[in-house]
């Protein structure tokens, strides 16, 4: 069986039920081959990771411990990562002059967790995540706007039922790799 990557991102504020829901596909889709690139935050990240095995899964740092996360699963984004990553969300974000040197580590995360490689020339096969209304704001806002930038499928479990991006990520997995 071929690994596809996703992206499982969204909000801090998801929900409690979506949180279950994002657990539980997560687990779903190990079992189905599938490998996690998420982001080691509360909410939604933590969410996937729980479901997801660790060696199923790349959780991406902004900086060393973030979160307290440490292991074979995570990566810190280095110093030639950081560079390119932080070009391509000042690119994307409306208000980059704005944000904190924090913040900008946290957007350039987003940029590797979509964009995984060195070279960032390995993008997910879809994003998974959970927005209020589906709607593209903040960190998923950001993690949204790249994938729509590279044509990536965003299934947004705050405008899409779980059956609906199971049913999806299935079809990505038979397009990607006929059987």
């Amino acid at each position: 069986m071929t690994t596809l990557t996703y992206a499982g991102i969204g909000s801090r504020e998801t929900p409690a039920a979506v949180l279950a829901d994002m657990e539980t596909m997560a687990g779903w889709l190990a079992r189905t081959g599938w490998h996690l690139s998420s982001g080691g935050a509360d909410g939604a990240d933590s969410a996937f990771a729980a479901g997801a095995p660790a060696e199923q899964r790349t959780i991406w740092l902004p900086w060393r411990g973030y979160n307290g996360h440490r292991g074979p699963d995570c990566r810190v984004l280095t110093p030639t990562l950081l560079p390119a990553c932080m070009e391509i969300a000042a690119g994307l974000h409306p208000a980059w002059h704005r944000c904190s040197s924090g913040a900008r580590k946290l957007h350039a995360r987003n940029v590797a967790i979509l964009l995984l490689g060195e070279r960032l020339d390995r993008p997910v096969d879809a994003v998974v995540c959970w927005s209020a209304r589906g709607e593209p704001v903040g960190g998923t806002g950001m993690g949204i706007r790249i994938a729509e930038a590279r044509g990536i499928p965003v299934l947004n479990l705050g405008a899409m039922s779980p059956r609906a991006v199971c049913e999806r990520l299935t079809a990505i997995r038979r397009t990607a790799h006929p059987s």
